[in-house]
């Protein structure tokens, strides 16, 4: 976790120790979500569904356990204990705070 600003080490302890969302997390105008080894992310509406299909996905090495993000990091926590940092810039034009 070296080089990982504060709140990004902050995002990833919470999702090591489970304490993140199961199955999405929304930021700004964009919602990620999980389901099995995927992560897609997705624009929402105005009520926060996902609206049409992804606008970006990635592969996780093992089941997705866990996500959340803030700004245009994701962290991801892996069913084997693994947790991976993606960086999404597209999730830039969001507001930058999660709301879960």
């Amino acid at each position: 976790w070296q080089g990982l600003d504060p709140k990004t080490k902050e995002l990833a302890a919470q999702v090591k120790e489970g304490r993140s969302s199961a199955g999405s997390n929304r930021t700004g105008q964009y919602i990620v979500t999980a389901n099995g080894d995927m992560v897609y992310v997705y624009k929402t509406d105005p009520d926060g569904k996902e609206q049409g299909e992804p606008l970006a996905c990635f592969r996780s090495p093992a089941s997705v356990k866990s996500v959340t993000c803030r700004g245009t990091r994701v962290v991801v926590g892996c069913s084997d204990g693994q947790v991976l940092f993606l960086e999404a810039p597209l999730l830039s034009a969001g507001s930058g705070e999660s709301t879960t």
